[in-house]
């Protein structure tokens, strides 16, 4: 592993807004973040009332909200290279 920045929240803060300028990419964390936490929530509910379809839709959700970070990322780092 690599070493971690000595600073890292503050270096997120600073590098955030030149990361994340695609309107696409916006758009899809505008989904995919509170698709993730729904899905974090969800798999916290089903593990407390015993319920393995929410935890498995929580699996889901979260799969697919870190499924729409990458494709942004992706799109960001197309336009960079352009």
């Amino acid at each position: 592993m690599g070493k971690r920045h000595p600073n890292l929240p503050a270096w997120q803060w600073r590098t955030h807004p030149q990361n994340h300028q695609h309107p696409t990419n916006q758009a899809l964390r505008l989904i995919a973040v509170p698709l993730f936490v729904i899905g974090f929530l969800l798999i916290v509910s089903g593990v407390f009332s015993l319920s393995p379809a929410s935890i498995a839709v929580g699996i889901v959700g979260i799969l697919a909200g870190l499924a729409l970070q990458r494709q942004g990322h992706r799109v960001e780092a197309q336009t960079a290279l352009c």
